[in-house]
């Protein structure tokens, strides 16, 4: 089972592997009863517990569970580490390559601990390491998939990091334990990415439009290159319609999603066009992208037209990702329509390395 937080609602996804393929057996969503649950400073976990016990079918609760948690708290960096050998003729042992994996991590852990307490003010004693990867690794510039046997001087490694701070670690190891939830691994996004798409799209842009966050991962000759989360998602142009219209957030985000699926008269949607012309253009100088390749969108606000049209105004193709588009998935009973899916999809993929 994937169980997805996000911001404005918990997603689940149960699968089952078979073979090369994941089979969808079920799958809801579960919006949280107000907004903004998550603002980085307290966790309201009522809330989402109430969420989870409404969407989590009982037979479910026996299921390893792979946890996504909202960008704002999972935190995740790529970093890069040099190194130089003081023998570089020599061969790398077992050993060595032991003890420079441990030197780079240490070193990674220092830079983004120091870099996260400036921004947020968490000391480096208050952070949970949830994993380090090494990325990718070169010896005197030439790309290795591993360090032993090796001969060189210079060594350069890239390193994604995922991190929480250990309160909220606390207390969401103990609403599962409440729940009755076998937590097998808390997988950030970044870590899925390249797995599932690495191998086909060396290049490529990848933006995750949640509610209340932007994510965005860069892929370079099919590896994670750069992350990047904007406090700034779909929840920004349901506000509008919100505050325009004088309806209740849940009236607007439902509102927003029939414009996005085209199923508004076309007077209604050349009024809401005219609401979120401000905010696509707000929502794009908060992403700032240093790039013109080809993205791909997924996550529930992918389908606001505005997204796809802000992009393509800058040079950027957009398209949006649905889970049939997705390889080697098989939704027999036709479940998933959605792109708000394709996140807790791209997550089940790595169940293949955890389990």
């Amino acid at each position: 089972m994937v169980l997805d937080i996000g911001t404005e609602a918990v997603k689940v996804l149960v699968c089952r592997r078979e073979n090369s393929s994941i089979v969808v057996l079920g799958a809801a969503t579960q919006y949280f009863e107000k907004y903004g649950v998550f603002d980085g400073k307290e966790f309201e976990i009522e809330i989402v517990k109430k969420a989870i016990i409404e969407i989590v079918k009982e037979d479910w609760r026996g299921l390893p569970v792979l946890v996504s948690l909202p960008p704002d708290l999972l935190r995740a960096g790529v970093v890069r580490q040099f190194l130089s050998r003081e023998k570089p003729k020599k061969k790398i042992t077992q050993k060595e390559e032991e003890l420079i994996s441990q030197q780079v991590f240490k070193e990674a852990k220092e830079t983004i601990s120091q870099s996260f307490a400036q921004k947020c003010g968490i000391l480096p004693s208050e952070i949970k390491w949830v994993s380090l990867k090494i990325l990718t690794t070169k010896i005197d510039g030439y790309l290795v998939s591993r360090l032993q046997g090796y001969e060189g001087k210079d060594l350069e490694f890239k390193i994604l990091t995922t991190f929480l701070p250990k309160y909220y670690l606390s207390i969401i190891e103990g609403l599962f334990k409440e729940l009755r939830l076998k937590v097998s691994k808390i997988v950030h996004l970044a870590e899925c990415v390249s797995v599932v798409f690495g191998e086909e799209m060396a290049d490529a842009f990848f933006l995750d439009i949640g509610g209340e966050r932007t994510q965005f991962f860069l892929l370079r000759e099919g590896s994670l290159e750069r992350f990047k989360s904007i406090k700034t998602g779909g929840k920004l142009f349901s506000q509008d319609l919100s505050e325009t219209l004088g309806i209740d957030e849940e009236s607007a985000r439902i509102l927003k999603e029939r414009y996005s699926n085209k199923l508004l008269s076309p007077g209604s949607r050349k009024k809401i066009e005219q609401i979120f012309l401000p905010k696509k253009t707000m929502w794009y100088k908060e992403l700032k992208p240093p790039f013109s390749l080809i993205s791909f969108l997924f996550g529930g606000g992918s389908q606001l037209p505005e997204i796809q049209e802000v992009l393509q105004e800058h040079g950027i193709k957009a398209e949006v990702l649905y889970p049939k588009d997705l390889k080697s998935i098989k939704d027999p009973a036709k479940i998933l329509k959605s792109p708000q899916y394709v996140p807790s999809l791209i997550i089940s993929y790595y169940a293949k390395e955890v389990f």
